[in-house]
């Protein structure tokens, strides 16, 4: 190692990847460390990104040696330091612990998979550091073991009573969880896997010893830095204006200091928002994802003369005096309604809760600053409806509905969403795009609860379904109360109305459709108070009922009581909604498969009428394809998706084919249908291979394309679609 004059180690730099970074190593913390402080913007952030980046390249015809070569994704910085023959973090341990929550899940994920022991095998070395047959993990806090355990090996944690650190360490491992697209946990999940561990690198800083790396830990950590990518803005923008540069830094001083008291990184986010929003196509050349990396000034200074054509002095000024700087209030606005719940911007917060990050883009390119404020703020409640829809319809097929997906669609409606100049003709093109949406409300009855898969949007969906509920029959909305994970207490739960315990109900035809399945169905679940459904244990629903009328109307409506005198306001208001007869209350001994069912529909006519086109304030429009099936969102991706209703089309594959699929030695019966769906065991039917493979062998993940193959011929159906491509 060199030495400086002094004879003191100079700092070591080097580029490593994940890889590395857990490679026989463990990483322990001493005292001047503040806790584990990642909370759900920055986790999901982070996973935002890496899933963003690897979709992008993704194409499910690339090699092991082709994803090698994906562009990679750089985290940033960490420095260590070594004492007494260990590895200690100095800086990057929010990080870090993130990295080590992300590789238990993608454990979990694929650790039963036939097609990754492989990867199962290095995961796990990586998740044990140093020591790969002991107890310990990469990252060695003590009081963190318990929680790692519980990923580890698929365990409940319970929170209560831990130290807030380390709850938040839980909470950011159910983050990840949610916020993983599902159509990476098919096909595409060990390619991503060896994406984040090759392709995904930071830089290593080596302090030497301690003294030298808490010195550079207090160095790192300098705030002052934080404003460096506005301090460049602002110069560029304001150095060559004409008018009164005192004016013009007052101004600017003022819209930074309101959007940084709503949120620290607020100005940032404000002006990429601001440029995807105006000049998301000045050059067609560039990636999509552009403005959520670019440094702006830079971005401006690449683009000047495509922006400015044929500017003259101070046009960068005027564009923060005309634009910029008008509508930093309108912005500030939609970003307090992330965290406030404000009447008439409600799906503005859902959308946040619901972890899309990007929310602002639509509603940006809409407003206009001659806009009054009313007209904003019809805009935005439109734009943020839409955004609300999206979630529920791809949430309802197990499509994903991350940040990715929705930009998919945002690019598409920029340029006539900007070009519209009235709240009547941003409806009519939100509405255009949502007309085939409605339909897929009619998947609602079969959506069946899945714990540590669709557990966010499953408990989401029934907050909106109450909170309907309750606010129609004057409770108010109790929609925060229900999604908040407040600290130290414990969130709303689902709660299964029947039992798990073996023989406390019958079902008419177990061996068609498992009793588990059967009570996971959205018809058999309602959302009960944390404390209030943990009491109830293996209660019988015959003994739950009474308790259920504290609770909610939706989940009060299985008791005889709640039809008898007194609750005119509930009879009243499901009158007056026309639902009388689909709501009743539950008889002991009725066949529980009729009263899933029939709460099922029960469910789908609430959510009719929650995002009803009036309830989103868009028109009313109806769209289906030729063959009667929902015309799907278009998405514009760079890799070409083949579905297997192109495979039927095209003859290589024909309606009525039977389907073998076998995890761990046990076969799996399944049934290709002429509308491209694949029908399994139970009845369930797919569009995507993946997911009917998850499903069948109850697993989540899989790789439908190999795990199913033609019975007849023996070819998977990745191997038809190979022979497809080269058609197209």
């Amino acid at each position: 190692m060199l030495r400086s004059s002094a004879g003191e180690p100079i700092v070591e730099a080097g580029g490593i990847t994940i890889h590395d970074l857990f490679d026989q190593k463990s990483y322990h913390l001493e005292s001047f460390q503040r806790a584990y402080a990642w909370e759900r913007p920055q986790v999901e952030r982070l996973i935002e990104d890496l899933t963003e980046t690897f979709r992008t390249q993704w194409d499910p015809r690339d090699s092991d040696n082709e994803v090698d070569c994906y562009d990679p994704y750089f985290l940033g910085t960490i420095i260590i330091y070594r004492k007494d023959g260990k590895i200690y973090l100095a800086d990057g341990q929010q990080r870090v612990i993130t990295l080590l929550l992300l590789l238990l899940q993608l454990y979990k994920l694929v650790e039963e998979r036939e097609d990754a022991r492989d990867q199962v095998a290095e995961l796990r070395t990586m998740i044990r550091g140093d020591r790969r047959f002991s107890p310990a993990y990469a990252v060695r806090i003590d009081t963190y073991r318990s929680c790692f355990d519980a990923l580890l090996h698929g365990q409940p944690f319970s929170i209560d009573g831990v130290r807030p650190d380390v709850q938040r360490a839980w909470h950011a491992s159910q983050h990840i969880l949610a916020v993983l697209p599902a159509d990476l946990r098919g096909e595409a999940m060990l390619p991503f896997i060896r994406w984040i561990l090759d392709r995904v690198s930071l830089v290593e800083l080596d302090a030497g010893g301690s003294k030298r790396g808490r010195a550079m830990f207090v160095a790192m950590n300098d705030r002052g830095l934080r404003l460096a990518p506005l301090d460049l803005l602002k110069r560029f923008m304001l150095d060559e204006a004409t008018d009164d540069q005192d004016k013009l830094d007052a101004q600017w001083q003022s819209m930074i200091a309101t959007l940084e008291a709503i949120d620290k990184d607020a100005p940032l986010d404000y002006v990429r928002t601001f440029l995807r929003s105006q000049y998301f196509d000045v050059d067609p050349s560039e990636d999509s994802a552009w403005a959520r990396h670019e440094t702006p000034h830079e971005w401006l200074e690449t683009h000047k003369a495509m922006i400015w054509p044929e500017a003259k002095r101070g046009a960068p000024a005027r564009l923060f005096t005309d634009l910029l700087e008008p509508m930093h209030q309108p912005y500030a606005e939609l970003l307090r309604a992330c965290t406030d719940y404000k009447a008439g911007l409600e799906a503005v917060w859902c959308n946040a809760l619901n972890g899309l990050t990007r929310q602002f883009d639509l509603t940006m390119a809409a407003v206009r600053p001659t806009d009054s404020r009313p007209t904003i703020l019809r805009k935005a409640r439109c734009v943020a409806n839409f955004v609300d829809f999206f979630v529920v319809t791809r949430g309802l097929n197990d499509e994903s509905y991350a940040q990715s997906e929705l930009d998919s669609v945002v690019e598409k409606l920029l340029p006539a969403v900007r070009e519209s100049r009235t709240v009547d003709s941003l409806r009519e093109l939100l509405g255009a795009e949502t007309a085939a949406w409605y339909s897929q409300l009619a998947a609602l009855p079969e959506l069946r609860y899945r714990e540590g898969v669709n557990r966010p949007f499953v408990v989401y969906l029934l907050a909106r379904l109450t909170a309907w509920l309750e606010n129609g029959t004057g409770r108010g909305d109790p929609t925060p109360r229900l999604l908040e994970e407040p600290e130290e207490q414990r969130p709303h739960e689902v709660e299964h109305l029947f039992t798990k315990r073996s023989g406390a109900y019958h079902v008419a035809d177990q061996a068609a459709t498992p009793f588990q399945r059967i009570r996971a169905r959205i018809g058999a679940l309602v959302l009960l108070d944390g404390a209030e459904n943990a009491s109830l244990g293996g209660s019988l629903l015959r003994e739950k009922t009474g308790a259920y009328r504290a609770a909610n109307w939706l989940a009060a409506s299985l008791d005889p009581a709640s039809y008898r005198r007194g609750n005119v306001k509930f009879r009243d208001f499901v009158k007056q909604e026309k639902l009388t007869g689909m709501f009743r209350a539950y008889q002991d001994g009725e066949p529980i498969e009729k009263l899933i069912e029939e709460r099922g529909l029960l469910y789908k006519a609430i959510a009719e009428r929650v995002w009803a086109p009036k309830e989103l304030g868009l028109p009313t429009l109806e769209a289906e394809s030729a063959d009667g099936t929902p015309e799907p969102t278009r998405r514009s991706r760079r890799r070409s998706d083949v579905t297997l209703l192109e495979l039927v089309r095209a003859g290589l594959l024909l309606p009525n084919s039977a389907l073998l699929g076998r995890r761990r030695g046990e076969q799996h019966r399944a049934t290709l249908l002429a509308n491209g769906k694949i029908r399994i065991a139970t009845g369930d039917q797919y569009i995507a291979p993946s997911k009917a493979a998850m499903e069948a062998a109850e697993s989540s993940s899989e790789n439908g394309w190999t795990f199913w193959r033609m019975e007849v011929t023996g070819e998977t159906l990745g191997a038809v679609r190979d022979r497809f491509r080269p058609l197209g």
